[in-house]
């Protein structure tokens, strides 16, 4: 079948139909409805709608235009730009193909209802673990003048839509936030027929309009416009994408093609930070509250590892006994049991990972804790002169309770605290089991590859702040979250190129500052690689200043091998960029200052960007 027409009811037809009575004058207002605007009564769910009849008001010299409220009265508006309800109308004869015999089952597809409570969370997190699972059914849909694709999840099937309006009820009872997607299901709405009139009218209010800017008749209106445009030909499926077939929303690897370092965007959990800091050989202490399982998440990387508990360990126990020899008069340690038997284990196994797990640090006493410290950040046991170097392939995690929840915990000092990697378990025990369990299924192991040449910073922190400057190198510290500083730096780096997820930085300088160069990475910004090996020409940079600004700067950090190839390239991007750009390569290098001047020296019309700014 195939409408060619649609419109909505007029006022007459509502005054005199005897059908509707009182309440039959009401519409329930649809969730599309109310995130476009449409005024509705929250107890109800009636809304407003429209309805064709304008009248001039010879007075004020307007047209004004009616509309049905949500209280079943007849009301008139002479505000061109209020908005009100839907309510569609189309006639037996404008459809192609109506069988007259099934006319109380004629039903269109249409979303119209939002998803709400469980269901919308589940969606909310495949779209942030960009899943497989969600499909484009081939199918779009106009909504209000936007074209949206159908998406199928679980055999629902549903669209997009952002919500622009702030605490809006919708049908389930839950309240929108502003700026927060919304899943509307594509649902069969049966229209309800008049026989005698041989008329189809929706049962619901669809969704919001305004009705004319210009105060046109219906005939020349923007909404007979629009409900005989896009959205007549969404109604008869005149939207498709691929031919009308399934396709997959996130396809492997899409979230890191777009991006200038090869990221992976993707959500990273705080048992995966700490397996990447365990990796990079980084000291990490875990935060979490009394009987949140922090020895449950170390015992499921390393089932053997070796615990010393501060809880009930004595100082001896964990420093070794210093003692004389009677008959050489010379002193000597008995070392601690841990260490014997952490040494054992790695000499037995030298290609796994073993860990040293220091449990309840925080309640251990400041001369202790000052020796456990050296053993964490250095490898290393020193008592009384006596210095035991740990194995290699032994790491060390810490972990200690808040102050807030241990009238025995010590804080930590600003020093140590910027020391270590912070890993924070708030995750629930159904999160860690299914994180446990596949571990198991996928057999992990902590293995050990041997000591590594320390790599360089890695080069999107190098741009991120060579591009922000001392506003990121240096971030405030406030004792309870990790703070940037240049040790940060490097530790995350460390992490950034063993994870190649710039989520794992969060364990290092704060959740804000992750999320703000998680941005800065997403740029699609030219980098030295992509000119120097010709993978990108000029013409394929975008004219947006702030993408060729920050491009200039990144540019700016070529070494003088390969200055000239850079520069010829910036120089496309126009005047004002390539100033910057040598200024930038050039500041306080006189070499490369007389270098500049010697390339522009030939051309009167070019100068030397001032050192002087």
């Amino acid at each position: 079948m195939k409408i060619n027409q649609i419109g909505i009811l007029k006022e007459s037809y509502l005054k005199n139909q005897e059908s509707f009575n009182t309440d039959g004058l009401k519409v329930y207002c649809s969730d599309l409805a109310r995130i476009n605007g449409v005024s509705y009564d929250k107890t109800t769910g009636f809304g407003d709608y429209w309805f064709i009849q304008t009248r001039s008001d010879t007075k004020k010299g307007k047209l004004s235009t009616g509309y049905m409220n949500n209280k079943g009265i007849f009301s008139r508006i002479y505000n061109y730009d209020y908005k009100s309800g839907v309510r569609i109308a189309i006639s037996f004869d404008d459809i192609e193909g109506l069988d007259e015999s099934q006319i109380y089952s004629f039903a269109i597809d249409y979303p119209s209802t939002a998803l709400g409570g469980r269901t919308a969370q589940i969606i909310d997190k495949l779209f942030e673990d960009r899943s497989k699972l969600i499909v484009r059914t081939g199918k779009q849909h106009s909504i209000c003048g936007k074209i949206y694709d159908e998406l199928e999840v679980f055999g629902i099937k549903f669209v997009k839509v952002p919500n622009r309006l702030n605490n809006i009820m919708l049908s389930d009872g839950t309240i929108t936030d502003k700026n927060r997607d919304v899943y509307l299901k594509v649902e069969s709405i049966t229209l309800i027929p008049d026989e005698e009139n041989r008329l189809f009218y929706s049962p619901i209010i669809m969704f919001g309009s305004n009705y004319d800017k210009n105060a046109r008749e219906f005939p020349n209106s923007d909404l007979n416009a629009y409900l005989n445009g896009d959205f007549k030909k969404s109604l008869n499926g005149e939207f498709t994408i691929n031919e009308g077939k399934q396709s997959l929303l996130f396809e492997q690897n899409d979230n890191i093609s777009s991006n200038r370092y090869g990221f992976n965007f993707a959500p990273i959990s705080e048992e995966e930070i700490l397996e990447v800091c365990i990796m990079s050989d980084i000291a990490v202490f875990l935060h979490g509250e009394p009987g949140s399982g922090k020895t449950a998440r170390i015992v499921a990387l390393d089932n053997d590892l070796e615990l010393v508990d501060f809880g009930c360990t004595s100082s001896d126990g964990f420093t070794g006994i210093v003692a004389k020899d009677f008959n050489s008069k010379e002193l000597f340690l008995y070392e601690p049991y841990w260490y014997k038997s952490l040494c054992e284990k790695c000499e037995k196994e030298p290609n796994k990972l073993h860990i040293l797990f220091l449990e309840e640090l925080t309640n251990a006493k400041n001369d202790v804790q000052k020796v456990a410290f050296e053993v964490t950040l250095n490898k290393t046991l020193t008592n009384s002169g006596f210095r035991l170097k740990l194995p290699d392939n032994a790491v060390v995690i810490a972990a200690g309770n808040e102050v807030n929840d241990s009238r025995s915990a010590n804080a930590l000092s600003q020093p140590l605290f910027g020391r270590f990697a912070h890993v924070y378990i708030n995750t629930t025990s159904e999160e860690w089991l299914k994180w446990a369990l596949r571990r198991k299924r996928e057999g992990k192991e902590l293995v050990f590859a041997g000591k590594e040449t320390e790599k360089p910073i890695h080069p999107a922190i190098i741009d991120y702040i060579r591009i922000n400057g001392d506003k990121v190198l240096r971030t405030e510290y406030n004792g309870v979250t990790p703070n940037a500083d240049p040790r940060k730096w490097q530790l995350a780096s460390k992490a950034l190129y063993q994870s190649n997820n710039p989520q794992v930085l969060r364990a290092f300088i704060g959740e804000d500052l992750t999320q703000d160069f998680i941005k800065f990475c997403k740029i699609n910004l030219v980098t030295i690689d992509a000119v120097l090996n010709d993978e990108i020409s000029p013409d394929e940079v975008p004219k947006d200043p702030s993408i060729m600004w920050y491009s200039t700067i990144c540019l700016s950090a070529v070494d003088d091998e390969n200055f000239d190839k850079v520069r010829e390239f910036v120089k496309t991007f126009g005047h004002e960029f390539l100033a910057v750009f040598d200024y930038e390569w050039s500041k306080d290098n006189s070499e490369r200052i007389m270098r500049i001047y010697r390339e522009t020296a030939s051309n009167p019309s070019k100068r030397l960007v001032s050192h002087e700014c």
